[in-house]
């Protein structure tokens, strides 16, 4: 299907099945033809590539993917919706569509929506890549998940919520740098391939959209000593932003260190403990991490 359905199609189709969006599952279909090409074009597909898309709703941007990509693993928690998608794209002998949420409990991809990506990459011998028009309330845990999986996919393009895109892509010292900014950048490159207006999208947002691309970088992720004390790091310094580094480390410790010995801490890693962890750049908190992870092997 290399003409994905407009919006008056979707309507109807929907109309047919006796379906409305439910914005209860972020349900805003991207109807622009032209940007699901872009999007499709940016993760630059081979016949043996394994797509995950996830909110397929009723196919829209699978089609073309199918057409595309040697084997498309699509995710829709939807039943209803997954149920036109599915009358849709019958003739798809590439297509994998599982009902369920992509998460298992908002912070872990479901074991089942693996072990089919694994299964079917295993199958074509070639990469495996994020292609979707990505539900609101899934794409920070999604992405972060994927970003650190081992070993994650080669690209990830989609369309998010502007708001989480410029999370993805911050600096330091501003407000939209946090978590998310830090694991993505010290993983991947990341861009914003474009911003995206709510009349591209059906129903109409409230608020604008942006395309994504992110490629994970296996030179970056080896320069992580642990991920785990790494991913500890991250959100003890950003635990309490409006506190100081050593106080919200410290705040965050299982152990119970004190602020005074997290200071000698970050001391010891070249960085300033009175500062906030919002001021330190990525490679800042990744140098801190990587001597947490040295101290603790001992």
């Amino acid at each position: 299907m290399n003409h994905p359905p407009t919006q008056s199609e979707i309507k109807a189709m929907l109309a047919e099945a006796g379906l409305r969006p439910d914005r209860r599952w972020g349900q805003h279909f991207l109807i622009d033809g032209n940007l699901m090409r872009m999007l499709v074009a940016a993760a630059d597909l081979s016949p043996a590539d394994t797509v995950l898309e996830v909110g397929a709703a009723v196919g829209n941007l699978t089609g073309l993917l199918l057409a595309e990509a040697g084997r498309v693993v699509a995710v829709e928690v939807d039943p209803l919706l997954a149920s036109v998608a599915r009358d849709r794209l019958a003739h798809a002998a590439n297509l994998d569509l599982l009902v369920t949420d992509v998460l298992a409990d908002k912070h872990r991809v479901a074991p089942a929506v693996l072990e089919r990506v694994e299964r079917r990459r295993a199958e074509l011998g070639g990469a495996v890549k994020l292609v979707a028009n990505l539900p609101y309330q899934a794409a920070t845990p999604l992405v972060a998940e994927l970003v650190r999986a081992d070993p994650p996919p080669e690209r990830l393009v989609f369309t998010v919520q502007k708001e989480v895109a410029d999370r993805l892509v911050a600096v330091p010292d501003t407000s939209d740098y946090g978590p998310a900014s830090v694991l993505v950048q010290a993983l991947a490159e990341a861009e914003v391939l474009r911003r995206l207006a709510p009349s591209v999208f059906w129903p109409r947002p409230r608020v604008w959209s942006a395309m994504v691309r992110i490629r994970p970088s296996a030179a970056k992720r080896a320069r992580v000593a642990d991920l785990g004390v790494f991913r500890q790091t991250i959100d003890g310094l950003f635990g309490h932003r409006r506190k100081r580094a050593a106080r919200s480390l410290a705040l965050a410790d299982p152990s119970g260190a004190s602020p005074e010995v997290w200071a000698e801490r970050v001391t010891a890693a070249g960085l300033d403990p009175k500062a906030r962890g919002e001021a330190y750049s990525v490679e800042e908190i990744l140098c801190l991490a990587n001597a947490l992870a040295r101290a603790t092997r001992g």
